[in-house]
């Protein structure tokens, strides 16, 4: 259960990857933290949860695994209400669950199913997760809304030549736009919300197979934007699609 004390922060995808190493950051705050590990696989979520748990630094925090598909609107539903039941309220949500293309297929697909997969997690289920989180946000003293994106799915500097895996991520990067596009539209209708969308960077983990391990910086460094977002450091970018990396900071035009 969540205590007036302890922020409850929703993190999809955390059981592995970059999701995880956001949860390990907010496991090692000094500020107390209700975590949620989202998780398609339950028991993967657990063992994530049971792994923060023995290395937190905080003892006020606590940390459990909530079951959800981002692709389902039945297990997105059922989430929530878990959530309601258990937490009442969510302060801090992270949509970090996301697919580089349709599992199994290659990465430059034109037809119309592979692009459907990819939407269906990278947009449709993080818009509706977000939509119907509403409600559990209102509960929040200061409800915040953070979306893991890419500066791939910047049109502006698509425009200026950012391609950098060519026809590759011509989905991926469709797919990052659309949800941007969400962010700049909630944070311009639900003024009662913080939002963010945020670019990473590229980060060493399973998300893009070998190229990504070999030359992605290191997650817990990657995770650190979302940190700062939830705990007050980037109160002046708040509505914007922004980046961290390196002790450089900005802002991408969508």
């Amino acid at each position: 259960m969540a205590t007036n004390r302890s922020s409850v922060v929703f993190i999809t995808g955390a059981n592995q990857g970059l999701g995880y190493s956001i949860a390990e950051l907010f496991s090692q705050s000094k500020q107390p933290y209700t975590i949620l590990i989202g998780s398609r696989d339950l028991s993967r979520g657990q063992e994530a949860a049971g792994k923060l748990s023995n290395s937190k630094t905080n003892d006020e925090t606590t940390i459990s695994a909530i079951e959800i598909d981002v692709a389902s609107s039945e297990s997105i539903a059922g989430a929530l209400e878990n959530i309601t039941t258990n937490c009442g309220r969510i302060d801090i949500l992270v949509n970090n669950a996301g697919i580089f293309g349709a599992p199994g297929k290659t990465w430059n697909s034109t037809t119309r199913p592979d692009w459907r997969v990819i939407f269906e997690v990278n947009v449709f289920g993080a818009m509706e997760l977000v939509e119907l989180a509403f409600p559990l946000l209102r509960k929040s003293s200061a409800p915040r809304v953070v979306v893991v994106s890419s500066n791939m799915g910047s049109i502006s500097k698509v425009a200026e030549g950012h391609v950098p895996t060519g026809p590759a991520g011509a989905y991926y990067s469709s797919s990052k736009a659309a949800i941007n596009a969400m962010v700049a539209n909630w944070s311009q209708l639900q003024k009662d919300i913080k939002f963010w969308a945020v670019c990473p960077g590229l980060v060493a983990t399973e998300f893009g197979g070998d190229f990504t391990k070999q030359h992605g910086r290191d997650p817990k460094d990657a995770a650190a934007i979302v940190r700062m977002c939830a705990e007050g450091e980037k109160e002046d970018v708040v509505g914007k699609f922004i980046w961290d990396q390196d002790g450089n900071s900005g802002v991408y035009e969508w």
